[in-house]
């Protein structure tokens, strides 16, 4: 009833399943400590797009503990009611966790550092190999991957197709960050579904440009 005169809709239901059924469009999941790990889980696990918050009487720094414990994206105060709606806003605004795969550690942890400075948390992987790893265990699964396209083994193209056929990983978004030319890299988000691009020029270009003044 408290978010729903925020101007919030609701979904609610005392099964994790059927809430998993039902929640595919939903920003966010609030879950209490009883159904927590389950329901985090069983969202990953079907591909949710939102996030997925602790339910607890007053937000404390050791609920966020317990939060992160269950794996789920934080904590959230359902006390007092009526300003439960503004929690949750803020609670989404909260780090978004960013992975950027490139096998050039400079370039990695130069777009990192940007990332971090805007309030992401950053994880690295130098492969496809490690970023599979990474993007496979629910705790540290990202929100976004910023994948450069040019890599050893196997490239980017390829595993953002292999992302973004696998209903596992249905809430990440892929954005291809890329020193090749607009043209051929607007081409392959379109091949492999990709959410968007971003050219290393323009990023590192900038960098180098406030850092040189």
């Amino acid at each position: 009833m408290a978010l729903r005169s925020g101007g919030l809709e609701v979904i609610a239901s005392p099964d994790p399943f059927a809430l998993a059924a039902a929640a595919a469009d939903a920003q966010a999941a609030l879950v209490d400590a009883a159904r927590g790990k389950q329901c985090g889980a069983l969202l990953r696990d079907r591909g949710f797009p939102g996030r997925t918050f602790l339910m607890v009487e007053a937000a404390a720094e050791e609920q966020e503990a317990q939060a992160r414990e269950l794996h789920l994206d934080g904590a959230v105060a359902i006390s007092p009611a009526d300003g439960l709606p503004d929690r949750l806003r803020v609670a989404l605004e909260r780090r978004r966790r960013v992975l950027v795969v490139d096998d050039s550690e400079i370039v990695a942890r130069l777009i990192g550092k940007d990332l971090e400075e805007r309030g992401m948390e950053v994880q690295y992987a130098h492969d496809v190999e490690k970023a599979t790893s990474i993007i496979l265990k629910r705790a540290t699964r990202p929100d976004l991957i910023l994948l450069d396209i040019n890599m050893p083994k196997v490239d980017g193209a390829q595993f953002c197709r292999f992302v973004k056929r696998n209903a596992m990983f249905k809430s990440i978004k892929v954005i291809f960050c890329s020193g090749e030319d607009r043209e051929k890299v607007t081409k392959l988000v379109e091949e492999c579904g990709a959410d968007g691009f971003v050219l290393k020029n323009d990023i590192l270009g900038k960098w180098i440009a406030e850092n040189l003044d």
